[in-house]
């Protein structure tokens, strides 16, 4: 075993090298292989190892190559033959599609034809005509051929050692702008086998779908638009022929989007065979067209006009701007010509770029600053005044949230693009359905920016004036936000029933003065409920009818900040004691309150714990927070008559509901769970010392 830091080039030299030494039927061949060993030297030294009759250099002629490699393997050998760029080997593609592709049918089955053609492809190097392109879908479309792409040097090992072991002829596709591109990797390694994908990231609202070169692309504009809000997965396919049909159905019934990425020409692509595959196998999840990013439908182009060519991390995120929610943030609205275009800086922050002001203008003079560093803004509230050839205009701001630099000083002469000043955004809201903390914009939600914002920026102020003098009032419009969505869903799917009951309250009182405070006191006694009845900690899989029982309890709880309500997630909160309890809610409440609460705490929690007492309510019927199964309600502790022993008197109550799926339980599961919780807050040992 060894392990280092090493390219896709080195590893497939490896994975040649170890299928030389241990197999004598394999053989490997073609222009250039032997004693230069190879354009990107991936069979270096391996005619030194083996010698020339394992490992040697033909004429230039891909059709002799690939012919000679269809006897070799009819003869019993396992040829293993290189076609030095992807362009190249279209003169063997005869060879290919009428001898390689057909011989085991043609022989119905009794003669197998184990032979591996390697072929470098993609762009990325600046490669000119002939040197570069995305031939993929040529033989991907040709039955009895499979066809191969690593994405990571780890893949290339693998695959290429499975593929000389396959009886059937392999295509297998290196992505050439992947070669250098180093990892650590311990050899040997088997990684999966062919028609398995990987998911390379795991998300929640979109897939991302890709192979070869493109995977390294859609992994850096998922993480781009994790900070964006979003949470996008990344498949990688490994293999196109055979495809992972079950993992592709997979992950976009769990997202309900599909985004395919890849580098040839969209028109009868890969990408499109792949639409059509989501489309029948998960019609009924999508939650919105599936769609592609693609190289263009022309001849690959020059090196110059590579990198417009190429599908890159812009056009995937406007990909998926197009995709996800309008009420989610806007990568591509914000960065479009002529628009209030943003330039993205740190996590949570935007930096509004002078836009284009229409008439061909291409500068314009800062006259004044409406706003300081430090200052809190609004979404459309006027920032600057600036003043071009034609005319004074207005800037408004597309965020929400406090200026943190003004990149320029009033009077300076900017040029359209260049940066202005920098909003870092309040924090969105965890989009949990809580009673009584609403949908409103005050809680947090970040509204896109508005697509008339070059026109709003236009406008001179003598222009405000007459329409502000014509002005007839009208509806205020305001758009929904992550929690609306989640009320409508939970709402829609999910079959809840409420049950409550009134408890004495006097110990539970008394316990939340001494210190320890009341929102301990109320998740511990979930937790020991949670314990006892683990069905109420668990999901519903729709599309598979199965009843999802989670390991771990990930407790939500309400913390109301500035910005409105945040809803943070303790994380294995099971295995929390009181004490400790007690100080991860403070924590993470801080957190929140500061606007500086881990993506981690923000999602993913299989229960909530909804305190609503705060609003001076005794008692609610919250929806779900899907797919969680189960909610805790406590309204607020008044002073109310009670019958104790026979006798009336004012106790200390409050009222506790739980909401929980029908489908999960019965109602005596979920009323023996209610009043466990009611046990532990009325008990007079103090529950939950103990981490369980």
């Amino acid at each position: 075993m060894t392990t280092a830091d090493m390219g896709m080039a080195r590893a497939l030299n490896a994975a040649l090298r170890d299928a030389l030494g241990t197999d004598e039927r394999v053989v490997v061949f073609g222009e250039d292989v032997g004693r230069l060993g190879g354009v990107f030297r991936v069979t270096d030294g391996l005619r030194d190892a083996f010698g020339d009759r394992r490992c040697f250099d033909t004429p230039v002629s891909e059709a002799g190559i690939a012919g000679l490699a269809v006897g070799m393997a009819m003869a019993g050998w396992r040829p293993v033959v290189e076609m030095q760029f992807d362009a190249f080997a279209y003169p063997a593609f005869e060879q290919i599609a009428s001898h390689m592709a057909k011989m085991r049918n043609r022989t119905r089955g009794a003669l197998p034809l184990p032979l591996v053609v390697r072929i470098p492809y993609g762009g990325g190097i600046g490669g000119v005509e002939h040197h570069s392109d995305s031939s993929e879908a040529y033989y991907a479309h040709t039955p009895g051929l499979k066809v191969v792409t690593p994405a990571t040097a780890a893949d290339a090992y693998s695959l290429l050692r499975e593929a000389i072991d396959d009886p059937d002829p392999v295509i297998f596709l290196e992505p050439k702008r992947r070669y250098w591109t180093k990892e650590p990797l311990e050899l040997p390694v088997r990684t999966g086998r062919f028609g398995t994908a990987a998911v390379r990231r795991e998300g929640s609202d979109a897939t991302l779908v890709a192979y070869g070169p493109s995977v390294d692309v859609a992994l850096e504009a998922a993480q781009l638009a994790a900070a964006e809000g979003w949470d996008v997965e990344v498949l990688d396919l490994r293999t196109l022929v055979p495809l992972d049909d079950d993992a592709l159905a997979a992950s976009v019934r769990r997202t309900g989007r599909c985004l395919v990425v890849h580098e040839a020409q969209g028109y009868a692509g890969v990408g499109a065979e792949i639409a059509a595959r989501v489309q029948e196998r998960c019609f009924d999840a999508l939650r919105a067209p599936v769609l592609r990013v693609t190289g263009y439908d022309i001849p690959y182009p020059p090196p110059l006009l590579e990198d417009a060519h190429l599908p890159d991390v812009r056009r995937v995120l406007e990909g998926l701007h197009r995709l996800l929610p309008a009420t989610a943030p806007a990568p591509a609205a914000a960065r479009r010509t002529g628009g209030a275009v943003a330039a993205t800086g740190e996590a949570g922050s935007r930096t509004l770029l002078l836009p284009d002001l229409g008439e061909g203008l291409a500068e314009a003079e800062v006259l004044e600053w409406k706003v300081a560093v430090g200052d809190p803004v609004e979404h459309d509230q006027v920032v600057a005044e600036v003043e071009t050839a034609k005319s004074v205009v207005t800037l408004p701001s597309p965020y929400t949230g406090t200026v943190t630099a003004l990149h320029c000083r009033a009077g300076a002469v900017v040029e359209v693009g260049a940066p202005l000043l920098t909003v870092g955004e309040e924090t969105a809201a965890s989009g949990a359905v809580l009673t009584g903390y609403g949908t409103s914009g005050r809680a947090g939600l970040r509204l896109s920016p508005r697509p008339s914002g070059a026109a709003t920026c236009a406008m001179t102020d003598a222009a405000h004036d007459r329409d502000a003098a014509r002005a007839v009032p009208s509806p205020s419009r305001t758009p929904l936000g992550p929690a609306a969505q989640k009320f409508e869903r939970g709402q829609r799917d999910t079959p809840a029933v409420t049950i409550w009951a009134d408890t004495e309250a006097d110990l539970l009182a008394a316990r939340a003065t001494l210190g320890t405070g009341l929102m301990p006191l109320l998740a511990r006694a979930c937790l020991d409920a949670l314990a006892a009845f683990p069905s109420l900690n668990s999901r519903v899989d729709s599309d598979r009818g199965e009843l999802v029982r989670l390991p771990q309890v990930h407790l939500g709880f309400a913390a109301q900040t500035d910005h409105g309500l945040v809803v943070p997630v303790v994380r294995n909160a099971g295995g929390l004691g009181l004490d400790d309890l007690a100080a991860e809610l403070r924590r993470l409440t801080g957190l929140a309150r500061r606007g500086t609460l881990p993506s981690e705490h923000l999602t993913g929690g299989t229960f909530t714990l909804n305190n609503y007492g705060g609003f001076a309510v005794d008692g609610a019927t919250p929806i779900l927070n899907h797919p969680q199964a189960a909610m805790i309600g406590v309204g607020r502790i008044t002073d109310r008559p009670w019958v104790r022993d026979g006798r009336v008197e004012v106790r200390k109550v409050v009222n506790v509901s739980l909401t929980f799926d029908h489908r999960v339980c019965d109602g005596g599961t979920a009323a023996g769970f209610l009043r466990r919780v009611i046990d532990g807050l009325t008990s007079a040992d103090l529950p939950g010392n103990q981490p369980e």
